[in-house]
């Protein structure tokens, strides 16, 4: 783990889309820092192809040059299957329309499933250190509130960008 980041090698990191929307293009400040921070720490991103598929695919740019660097690569994800994964996103959604207000039905798949990933994740790969990345708030509660619940906050943790990367008030996001 390095003094400016809370990532360390030994751990498997899974990220949501909007990790990478946070920090937009390769030329983005945001971008280059993280690509500092997580190849300083040793780690390798895991993308779910589900995550791939809302950047845009492999061959977007923000994705290709994290591939292309080795920073990154694209998991064939388990789907949520055990019972305290599937229990996990349940909580997830249940969460996420709590805090958003929306019906359940309604709730980002991938936001709701990340949490059950994580914990089939700990299962299959018999994986002791566990990062989800993401930078939606309502996602982030949804996904601590089921590793919570599920009792998995020993091996599960989640971040944000900040955290890995700090708030830096001379970055710019263009929204498109």
């Amino acid at each position: 783990m390095s003094a400016d980041s809370p990532l360390a090698p030994d751990q498997d990191v899974l990220v949501d889309a909007d990790i990478f929307f946070a920090i937009g293009y390769p030329s983005n400040p945001q971008y280059q820092r993280f690509r500092r921070a997580v190849r300083r720490a040793s780690v390798v991103l895991q993308l779910p192809q589900r995550v791939v598929g809302e950047l845009g695919g492999p061959n977007r740019d923000r994705v290709r040059r994290a591939l292309d660097e080795g920073w990154a690569e694209i998991i064939d994800a388990p789907d949520p299957t055990a019972g305290d994964a599937v229990a996990a996103s349940d909580i997830a959604r249940r969460t996420i329309a709590d805090v958003t207000g929306q019906p359940e039905h309604e709730v980002e798949k991938t936001d709701a499933i990340i949490a059950g990933l994580a914990i089939q994740y700990v299962r299959e790969q018999a994986s002791t250190d566990v990062v989800v990345l993401t930078d939606d708030g309502p996602a982030r509660n949804g996904v601590e509130n089921a590793v919570r619940a599920q009792g998995y906050t020993d091996t599960i943790t989640v971040y944000g960008r900040s955290d890995i990367i700090g708030d830096d008030s001379g970055d710019t996001m263009r929204l498109i």
